[in-house]
């Protein structure tokens, strides 16, 4: 059984894919790893939605995840975690877990694109299957280093 390690998003980073297509390559790295992550390819309207929900971009009217934070929120809910689980015939699992106004937690299937979007507008933790770390690449591959800092 997999242990969990807490997570984060180290960045959502737009580019296109072989064909010319927009994506987004979410970078999901644990401390533990070091400058090690996990790439999750994920579509332009994830892309924006987990941006938005960072602040980075506005957008004027609100996109799908912030009216489920919404109506979740209204209903006295709150999300409580994510977690991304594993990686099944080329796919990334995650679970959303979300807390009812009683206090029972229900864990819900989700994309892990869709459960950062979330995460990041709650601050919900975000954990992430250790078993997943094989598939953690440099994030230097992705993002460049902050000046002054040097590599060996």
């Amino acid at each position: 059984m997999a242990k969990y390690l807490r997570a984060e998003l180290i960045d959502v980073i737009e580019t296109v894919d072989a064909h010319g297509q927009a994506v987004g390559i979410m970078l999901i790295g644990a401390e533990e790893w070091g400058d090690r992550a996990v790439p999750i390819i994920i579509g332009p309207a994830e892309t924006l939605s987990i941006k938005k929900g960072l602040g980075e971009i506005d957008f004027p009217r609100p996109l799908s995840h912030d009216l489920f934070v919404e109506i979740i929120e209204a209903l006295g809910g709150a999300i409580e975690k994510i977690t991304i689980d594993a990686l099944i015939s080329s796919t990334y699992t995650a679970t959303v877990y979300v807390k009812d106004r009683e206090g029972k937690v229900h864990a819900f299937d989700a994309r892990p694109s869709d459960a950062v979007a979330l995460a990041v507008r709650t601050n919900a933790p975000i954990y992430i299957a250790d078993t997943l770390e094989k598939y953690a690449e440099d994030i230097h591959k992705y993002v460049a280093p902050p000046s002054g800092k040097v590599i060996d």
